[in-house]
């Protein structure tokens, strides 16, 4: 099967990248975690919104050198490999921040998906797409006939053009989504277990 798969907070952890671009960051709080929805609270709350926006388009330019891989995020794809699947990355991102420097975003993410994936012979380059729009990633999943799609996101696979060819998989490591109907895996070990029972 033609697996396809999301990339930010799916496949890319960024857990390590905010810590560290949170350092940089005047008047944080000691006590603070360095986490994003706690960062992202305390600077709207002290109306420091432009900061968060500035934060975010850091984050996901050059602060994507601190980001790595969830937990058995590669292991697994390379186990999806040997069973013979097909593998794609389909994920929207805006091309530049919304405020700060102009960073590429895209090119930040290909260049991590050149280090992590294709160095490593899981993902080839050629197999990864980024788009500005959410409505341009869901078409992109159609059009590539992806038979399953792992996403972080319940919003794109509940999407009404999300097609309905494609089964969806949530990426849940929060485990923020309990209640979702939809097929849920918390950690990516799960996920060759899923697509073992779908294939």
């Amino acid at each position: 099967m033609l697996v396809g798969l999301d990339f930010d907070n799916t496949i890319a952890c960024y857990d390590k990248a905010i810590s560290a671009l949170a350092e940089e960051l005047p008047n944080l709080p000691s006590d603070l975690p360095r986490t994003k929805l706690a960062l992202r609270d305390f600077l709207r709350r002290t109306n420091r919104e432009s900061e968060w926006t500035a934060f975010q388009g850091a984050l996901y330019g050059p602060g994507m050198a601190y980001a790595q891989p969830f937990e058995q995020a590669l292991e697994s794809l390379q186990e999806l490999k040997d069973s013979g699947h097909s593998l794609c990355i389909v994920s929207h991102r805006s091309l530049r921040p919304y405020a700060g420097p102009a960073y590429d975003l895209h090119a930040a993410a290909r260049g991590w998906a050149e280090k992590w994936l294709s160095s490593a012979g899981l993902i080839e380059d050629r197999a990864v797409f980024f788009h500005e729009t959410r409505e341009q990633k869901i078409a992109a999943i159609d059009a590539l006939h992806c038979k399953v799609f792992l996403d972080d996101l319940p919003e794109v696979i509940e999407d009404a053009a999300f097609p309905g060819s494609c089964k969806a998989v949530l990426f849940d490591p929060e485990d923020s989504h309990a209640e979702s109907n939809h097929l849920r895996v918390s950690s990516w070990a799960e996920f060759p277990q899923i697509l073992a029972r779908l294939s």
